[in-house]
């Protein structure tokens, strides 16, 4: 269902990036890289060298252009991605954690919803970021609020931007599935500009089959969404630099009715408007950085055959500034503040709920002489609407010797502020919820090592998290209300391989992975929760993947194979999901031609036509396929 007038200012913003000359544009190139150390002002990088950070490339990602970010993390990253199938919200649940305990940043500024509190993974176009990272484990002491699980950061990368390039990114697919990128650039002297441009859309007609067995096509799942990111970074005299970041999209779905549902006419409308402007400054000891951010997000949902409609807004406005100085060689101390107001309307709220975080941040990291050790303490103390949450500390530690051989250890304190759904929803709002909060500890080691014209990285990883206050909604006099009820402990470990072996022009590759989690409710204050000892629903205790690849001049090809196993849908475990063991078989081959290159693939998903549900009654597609064209234009 349209509403007049909430399509044309992106309408508008659209129509004059197409009038604008192309000299004044840029593009960014198709890069993911595990983060660096380095002494600036901003804390994205290098102030949490513990943990352990996802393992991807850019050349397995160069297939998943068009898609969302979603598909990435859970073919790339191992992350159990709940997907509600086509045309529905998909969320991340990291280490047993839930979706709201994961946060996604954008440029360092958190995105999620402060209805929801998340971030819908469907509606972020993996075109748009040029820079992927998901760090695992806590990240509370420098980020905030919900980053219990994991930190998702998204954001491009300006600065390495030389001469004039053109991205173009197209791709088709089964059920209607069409998708397009435009990326347009231009640095010299200092100046740097990028706009990129998106469009998605698909019918998402595939055959299910209900309850009773038939067979049938999913109706209303219909999607479409459209953006526009448009960056700027000038360098000034004196070592400033300045950023400017707008981000406009629109989303367009039907809800597909579920499994157990005759049919279904839930039709939702996402659209939000987000800006950035930062300043940095550089010395030979200090540097600086300030940031301001504002977003608005508009969320339509309407439903005629239960006679729903909503029509839900937020807004958010976050101010930052944040400093690192060298004190020794090798010891650097950060000190940073920051302010964010949020508020929403909505017709389902009675009144106008709006909310004052403030917070102040503090980091001390030292570096051994030749960079063998690496220690980073840090602490953060938040006041939302003048109430203090938990003081959340951290220390992370980092290990390595010249062999290839490197460790990380972090342990830190974290938390979760309550929804605005939780706080105000009409007759069910609790006011009185606490922060869900919490201690994590996390491990891993690592050896890289080549030899004899192998490469090979192997890595083991240990985790341990315990939440307190986990908000639950229960039914109380015939209502629903949020509560904080439970006690969750999650714990298990991880492993990861990878292998190359040079073959003449070309390469072999094999990659595995395999995960535990166990991640258990230890307490409830309801004496007769049946839940009480069982795992968390959705989250598997096992889950792995697997990969072969070949790649000989301009061709590669690769199987991949990614399976989970029993994954409960209900608390008390007495229902679940089975596990399942879907592959995919990827194609690609590169070309180049005077000052123009680019890459043509193929991608066949679920190859063997399996069954099966990540969330349930919630079918995914059976075998379909994809391809796809990069075109990449260059002139420095």
């Amino acid at each position: 269902m349209a509403v007049s007038g909430c399509h044309s200012p992106l309408y508008f913003l659209f129509f004059v990036v197409l009038l604008l000359r192309p000299e004044a544009l840029m593009g960014q190139p198709d890069t993911i890289n595990l983060p660096e150390v380095a002494v600036t002002a901003s804390r994205l990088r290098g102030w949490q060298p513990g943990q352990e950070q996802s393992i991807t490339d850019s050349l397995k990602l160069s297939f998943l252009k068009t898609e969302n970010l979603s598909e990435a993390l859970r073919s790339q990253a191992g992350v159990y991605v709940r997907d509600y199938g086509a045309g529905n919200i998909s969320t991340a649940a990291v280490r047993g954690t839930s979706a709201g305990h994961t946060a996604v940043l954008w440029n360092g500024v958190p995105i999620r919803d402060p209805m929801l509190g998340l971030a819908d993974l469907s509606i972020l176009p993996l075109f748009f970021f040029d820079d992927v990272r998901l760090a695992l484990g806590g990240g509370s002491s420098l980020w905030g609020s919900g980053a219990l699980g994991g930190v998702i950061h998204l954001g491009s990368r300006l600065e390495e931007q030389k001469g004039f390039e053109v991205d173009y990114q197209a791709g088709a697919g089964s059920f209607g599935s069409r998708g397009q990128g435009l990326k347009l650039g231009y640095g010299k002297n200092g100046f740097t500009s990028s706009t990129r441009l998106f469009f998605r859309s698909a019918d998402n007609d595939y055959l299910y089959k209900d309850l009773s067995g038939t067979e049938k096509r999913l109706p209303n799942a219909h999607a479409r969404q459209m953006g526009l990111m448009q960056e700027n970074s000038v360098e000034l005299p004196g070592n400033h630099r300045l950023g400017i970041h707008l981000w406009a999209h629109r989303a367009d779905r039907g809800i597909p009715p579920s499994r157990v549902q005759p049919s279904g006419r839930a039709h939702q409308e996402d659209e939000f408007l987000r800006g950035i402007l930062d300043w940095q400054w550089a010395g030979a000891r200090s540097s600086w950085i300030t940031r301001v951010a504002a977003s608005q997000n508009r969320l339509l949902y309407s439903d005629s055959l239960t006679n729903t409609f909503s029509d839900s807004r937020t807004r958010s406005l976050l101010a930052e500034a944040e400093g690192t100085h060298s004190l020794l060689p090798g010891l650097d101390a950060k000190a940073g503040v920051q302010f964010n107001y949020l508020d929403a309307s909505s017709d389902v709220y009675s009144g106008f709920p709006r909310q004052d975080r403030w917070a102040a941040f503090a980091a001390l990291r030292w570096e051994s002489t030749g960079g063998r050790w690496q220690a980073v303490a840090s602490g953060r103390q938040e006041w939302a609407n003048g109430r203090a949450v938990p003081f959340t500390p951290s220390l992370s530690l980092h290990w390595r010797n010249r062999t290839g051989l490197q460790a990380g250890f972090a342990a830190s304190r974290n938390y979760r502020l309550p929804t605005f759904n939780d706080l105000y929803w009409p007759n069910a709002g609790n006011p009185g919820l606490r922060p869900e909060q919490g201690w994590n500890q996390s491990l891993f080691i690592e050896a890289d090592k080549d030899w004899n014209r192998w490469e090979a990285l192997f890595r083991l990883s240990a985790f341990n998290y315990n939440v307190q206050d986990w908000i639950i909604w229960l039914p109380e006099g015939g209502l629903f209300r949020p509560e904080n009820v439970r006690r969750v402990w999650s714990r298990g470990g991880a492993a990861r391989l990878r292998l190359e072996r040079e073959l003449g022009s070309g390469a072999v590759g094999l990659e595995a992975g395999y995960s535990f989690t166990r991640s258990t409710n230890e307490r409830s204050k309801d004496p007769g929760d049946p839940s009480v000892g069982k795992q968390l629903i959705y989250v598997p205790l096992h889950q792995g993947s697997g990969s072969l690849s070949w790649r000989s001049g301009s061709w590669y090809i690769a199987y991949r194979q990614e399976w989970a196993g029993r994954t409960y849908t209900l608390s008390d475990n007495s229902d679940w999901l089975p596990g399942f063991a879907v592959g995919a078989l990827h194609l690609s081959r590169e070309w180049r031609w005077k000052a123009f290159s680019g890459r043509l693939y193929a991608r066949l998903e679920n190859l063997w036509n399996k069954d099966y549900e990540l969330v349930a009654n919630r079918p995914l597609p059976g075998r379909h396929y994809q391809i796809g064209l990069n075109i990449h234009f260059s002139k420095k």
